[in-house]
């Protein structure tokens, strides 16, 4: 039973950051029809920052804090920097611009960081809470209540609030948008930024609990993507929701069949179910059948 526990608690964790990153995917998604693929280095990010300051001094609150922030900075200036000058490409060149933006950050991580792993203290302090066996913490919980949260807040604001339906409706028709008002350039870098935020919380709350290395962001990408790809690039909540499935199901494969086979079989998983939807013609991951 020990076990058990400490294989879902170890799920729900690791699935309450990829359903962060899977709503932060969501969200530029809705917004301007992109697949951020750059959104794990938002995670990145945050986590080397805040590992950095914290090793020269600083407090980790006041460290959070500033790696959160260089997260929202770097979203943000994906959208405005290499993005919104673009917008005239094709979608499929604007993903493979990211994934390069992905890269390079990757590139000056490991140039700043290097090859170490690295990790800072909880910021709920080092309280533990033993459950049948299991050991969990106060940050452990606290991140799943927030990607719950956020997940649920997120929804709330893209359906019932004039701003969120601005935001889709750009994605949807930017031009028309714009006639009637709406600042199309204001929506997709406040969804950029929300996005980069999200990912630099993830990294706030889970490094303390395991680490975070230079490449820590394309696993996180590809699991998160998985996580907005079944909520249908659409539901924030959706998406969160997905993500500790996801984690759950690589946990368990990971306990009670073979840990490197965790996430390959997981990403075999969301292979089938593309093919199955979109040769049923329903739209997956942000494609559809034509």
């Amino acid at each position: 039973m020990t076990l058990l526990m400490q294989t879902i608690y170890s799920g729900l964790i690791n699935g309450a950051s990829y359903g962060l990153i899977g709503l932060g995917i969501v969200l530029c998604y809705r917004s301007t029809r992109v697949v951020n693929l750059a959104q794990g280095e938002s995670y990145t990010i945050a986590g080397l920052v805040t590992a950095g300051l914290v090793s020269s001094g600083l407090s980790v609150a006041a460290a959070a804090v500033c790696g959160v922030s260089a997260a929202t900075v770097f979203g943000a200036g994906l959208e405005r920097l290499v993005l919104r000058p673009r917008l005239s490409w094709p979608s499929e060149r604007l993903i493979i611009l990211v994934v390069a933006v992905a890269l390079c950050a990757e590139g000056i991580a490991d140039y700043a960081a290097g090859p170490s792993q690295y990790s800072f203290a909880p910021l709920t302090g080092s309280g533990v809470v033993i459950l049948d066996g299991a050991v969990t913490t106060y940050d452990g919980f606290v991140l799943i209540g927030v990607v719950l949260a956020a997940g649920a807040a997120t929804s709330w604001f893209l359906h019932r609030t004039v701003l969120g339906q601005g935001m889709s409706a750009c994605a949807e028709n930017p031009s028309v948008s714009s006639l009637l008002g709406i600042n199309v350039s204001l929506m997709r870098v406040i969804a950029y930024s929300v996005a980069g935020f999200l990912g630099g919380l993830s990294a706030v709350l889970l490094v303390p609990l395991s680490s975070v290395t230079y490449n820590a962001g394309l696993s996180l990408t590809l699991l998160g993507y998985v996580a907005a790809a079944l909520a249908a690039m659409r539901s924030p909540l959706g998406a969160c929701l997905a993500g500790l499935v996801v984690g759950l199901a690589e946990s368990f494969l990971g306990t009670y069949v073979n840990q490197l086979l965790a996430e390959p079989l997981v990403l075999g998983v969301l292979m089938v179910v593309a093919v199955l939807l979109l040769g049923r013609r329903i739209r997956f991951g942000g494609v559809v059948r034509a």
